[in-house]
């Protein structure tokens, strides 16, 4: 009994000594590293915890980077994480932990494939740019233009974040073992309109290798409005190196280059005019666009056929969810957007209209500006664009897009000199210019790692301008009879068809490659006339009927064919290269029988190195441009021709090497500066005078003057994107020079658009959640015109006008100040939204075009005359959506 006793006790302290020993993975310790070699972290571990680790350098990657951060944790979990990566594990052999390779992984890929839609959790629209990323920011990728992005990730415990301007931020942790869906809906933090608040600095990376510029359609909506209208290209003119002709005329001007040169892209589809009121409004209906990507350095080789810039332009899809839609006033224009499903979560629609409504108020404003000229007549103009979407789901992965846009500018102008009887002076402008698109667009998941769209569309552009003068003198024994007119022409047709796809491989690649061809019909046309063109008579007073029966050229076409690949490499952690390369084919092709044909070879590369906030890019690109727009940029209202390249006419080219710097602050502050060169080549003018006169019975395209060009400069900006100030503010210098062997005598002149000096302020204050105050100031020096030598006009025959010199004068300097309140309310229906403001509110006379005109008051004689836009207004609109 005795010794069983005895026993019993050893056996209790025994157990007891064993219960209070702890496993050695159990030890609790904190660590934290950063990129720091598999080897030395196993060995402070084994220091910390002092627990004996034991491993076989020639079994395991001890040179592979850790990182992790650890607080209070159990060893043999942080060994989990750090080892599950690289396919090893631990096994405990009685008080040491030894590091093996784990075979039962070995079998098993490294990495699992997370792929989904980001959408909107009110509307189910899919996001397009949205930011998804790891954590560590060790991988990241953004959605595509359906809203699908695909990651790959290790087989470990993730902590991944989804972000996109104006949503309230995702976050989702759990462990990786598998391929896996994520499908994540973002819910909308915003009020109609109002500007998004960003409460701290987005962690996710919104630096691409191309010079990227995302706009979301909240800054377009509260961006600089004039006369109450928001508009994407306005948005656009406020960016470093981005400037316009005479007060937003003439379309976008980029780094140097001309309007032409810009591609532009309406869900896919290209539009050869972008203007309303001249340029001075865009006919993208701000209400109907979900985003729009601007690049104007390092282009990715998807695009072609311009040489300056993209401007992407996303349409919405329309409310999956239930029906909604806005309608909003404003001093010139009445807007409305109706939106909802057809099938809900199946398919949906969205209708947007625009029209002017002032036709009446700018009709009678032109008959008192005529008679305070001592003339008799009325002005008119207006404005109508029409965008709609049908979105079809078909099964899970694949859906049918159709979309169309009608836009219409109408500009009519009689006027006639109120004289004693001894003169006679009147005049006929009528001007008219139209888009009208149609697009059927088939997008599909293929798999996980590949996304394929498939887009067949048509595209129409028309412009018409007719131009009469009609001039008198009554004498006792004779009479001076000077007639003149002109029409322009210019009819473009485009039918197309893209096949393309986005695959991602792996974790280093994101490929990009497609085809595409575009078949053109051209149809130019310009008819001058005066006395000579009609012997005998010399009274003729010809109408807009008769002068298009002078002249009937014969259409050209133009077939252009593309392919391209991209891919955009992960070279190491913060540096990416975006490489590409684009073939193109163009072959003109006039009355049945090809003229010549064009082949080009266009890399683009970008790099982009990424180091806490700090950021580097550079940029090289070869552009090919297969057409040319012909258009006056001297006096008078502009003239559009565009006409495709030939035998005469070569392709246009261009390469642009761009570099740039940024730093972004934890407070919001974002710093940078971009430098950029452009070379010129083969592009085309227009001549001063009488012009370009395109006919079925001379070779016009031998009097098109070809020259080379150059441009260069540097931009600086500071932005501030966070609290409840956003601020943006740039300067750029911009050279912009062009050369042409008979203009100017050879000898180097500026280009006629070129702003050398370029200042942009833009500051928004939220006052309140319901309201905000917009202030926005910008000068810029005046653009180049070419100003005749004789402004005088000879009683015995006809006028004589030289031009001395292309662009040998320039306009006064632009600054002009804009001011606004945004009141936003929430109710039971819907939101509504005041915006009060005053545009030009020191009241700036700014130059918007130049032309020769008779003055009454001195005999008659010609004399230029400065048009400017209308001066301080006071600005209003007020939108509701439901």
């Amino acid at each position: 009994m005795k010794y069983l006793l005895s026993l019993l006790i050893i056996i209790v302290l025994g157990s007891t000594e064993l219960m209070s020993q702890v496993r050695p993975d159990q030890k609790l310790i904190s660590y934290n590293c950063y990129n720091r070699p598999l080897r030395q972290v196993l060995q402070d571990l084994s220091r910390i915890s002092k627990v004996n680790l034991v491993y076989s350098e020639t079994r395991i990657p001890v040179n592979k980077p850790v990182t992790i951060n650890a607080k209070n944790q159990e060893l043999g979990l942080i060994l989990k994480l750090i080892l599950e990566k690289y396919s090893c594990t631990y096994k405990i052999v009685g008080n040491q932990i030894v590091v093996v390779k784990d075979e039962t992984r070995s079998t098993l890929p490294k990495d699992a494939i997370l792929y989904g839609y980001i959408k909107d959790k009110q509307s189910g629209e899919r996001l397009i740019g949205a930011n998804i990323y790891l954590q560590d920011k060790s991988q990241s990728t953004v959605t595509n233009e359906q809203g699908f992005f695909t990651m790959k990730v290790a087989r470990l415990n993730h902590r991944i974040y989804f972000d996109y301007v104006g949503y309230e931020p995702e976050v989702l942790e759990f462990f990786v073992n598998k391929d896996s869906v994520v499908n994540v809906e973002l819910d909308p933090d915003i009020l109609l309109n109002e500007i998004v608040i960003i409460e701290k600095v987005t962690e996710g990376s919104d630096e691409s290798a191309s010079s990227q510029h995302s706009l979301h359609r909240d800054r377009i909506l509260t961006g600089n409005q004039l006369l109450g209208e928001p508009d994407v290209f306005r948005t656009l003119s406020s960016l470093p190196g981005v400037t316009t002709g005479a007060d937003g005329t003439g379309g976008l001007n980029v780094r140097g280059g001309s309007a032409d040169q810009n591609l532009v892209l309406l869900d896919g589809v290209p539009l050869y005019n972008t203007g309303h009121a001249l340029g001075i409004y865009s006919v993208f209906n701000s209400n109907a666009i979900k985003s729009v990507n601007f690049y104007n350095g390092g282009i990715p080789a998807r695009y072609a056929g311009r040489l300056s810039s993209v401007i992407d332009v996303h349409t919405k899809d329309g409310n999956y969810q239930k029906l909604s839609g806005d309608f909003n006033v404003s001093i010139i224009a009445v807007t409305g957007t109706l939106e909802g499903p057809i099938r809900k979560d199946k398919s949906s629609f969205i209708v947007s209209a625009r029209r002017t409504w002032v036709d009446p108020l700018v009709k009678n404003w032109s008959i008192a500006e005529n008679q305070r000229r001592s003339r008799s007549g009325e002005y008119n103009y207006y404005f109508s664009d029409l965008n709609a979407k049908l979105n079809f789901q078909i099964g899970k992965k694949s859906r049918l897009l159709i979309s169309t846009l009608l836009s219409n500018d109408q500009f009519s102008n009689e006027s006639k000199l109120e004289s004693d009887g001894t003169r006679d002076d009147s005049k006929v402008q009528l001007l008219g210019w139209g888009n009208a698109l149609g697009s059927i667009r088939f997008v599909s998941e293929v798999s996980k790692k590949m996304y394929t769209k498939t887009t067949l569309y048509g595209t129409q552009y028309q412009f018409e301008s007719f131009r009469k003068n009609r001039f008198e003198i009554y004498r006792a024994k004779d009479t001076t009879f000077i007639f003149d007119a002109s029409l322009f022409d210019s009819k473009v047709k485009e039918v197309g068809l893209k096949h393309e796809w986005d695959y991602n491989p792996n974790s280093q690649n994101a490929i990009k490659f497609g085809v595409y061809g575009q078949l053109r019909v051209f149809n130019p046309k310009v008819t001058l006339a005066d006395q000579s063109t009609f012997t005998g008579d010399t009274t003729i007073d010809i109408s807009l009927d008769q002068i298009k029966g002078i002249n009937s050229p014969d259409d050209i076409r133009g077939n252009e064919y593309n392919a391209y690949i991209e891919d955009e490499i992960n070279i190491s952690p913060g540096v990416k290269l975006h490489a590409g390369l684009n073939y193109s084919i163009f072959q003109p092709i006039r009355k049945g029988e090809p003229l010549k044909t064009y082949s080009s070879i266009q890399p683009r590369l970008a790099l982009l190195a990424v180091k806490d906030r700090i950021h580097f890019k550079l940029g090289v690109s070869s552009q090919q441009q297969n057409l040319h727009l012909i258009t006056n940029d001297g006096l008078g209202l502009p003239t559009d021709i565009w006409i495709p390249v030939s035998r005469i006419l070569p392709p246009q080219k261009s390469w642009v090497i761009n570099s740039a710097f940024g730093y972004k602050t934890e407070s919001g502050y974002r710093f940078g500066a971009d430098v950029y060169y452009k070379l010129f080549s083969n592009i085309s003018t227009s001549r001063e005078g009488r012009g370009l006169d395109i006919n079925a019975t001379n070779d016009w395209e031998a009097e098109v003057p070809i020259g080379a060009g150059t441009a260069y400069g540097f931009e600086i900006y500071v932005d501030k994107q966070i609290g409840n100030n956003i601020l943006s503010t740039n300067y750029t210098y911009s050279i912009s020079n062009r050369i042409f062997p008979d203009i100017n005598t050879n000898q180097e002149y500026e280009f006629g658009y070129n702003r050398r000096h370029s200042f942009k302020f833009n500051y928004i204050f939220r006052l309140s959640k319901f309201s905000e105050f917009s202030i926005s100031w910008m000068y810029l020096t005046g653009t180049r015109y070419s100003k005749p030598e004789n402004l005088t006009i000879n009683p015995e025959g006809p006028p004589v006008v030289i031009f001395p010199l292309k662009n040998n004068a320039k306009f006064e300097d632009f600054h002009r100040l804009d001011v606004g309140f945004s009141f936003f309310n929430e109710r039971k229906w819907g939101r509504s939204k005041l915006f009060l403001g005053l545009f030009n509110a020191y009241n700036r006379q700014n130059p918007f075009y130049t032309e020769l005109v008779s003055d009454a008051k001195d005999n008659g004689a010609f004399k230029f005359y400065q048009y400017s836009l209308p001066p301080f207004l006071p600005t209003f609109s007020y939108g509701v959506a439901f």
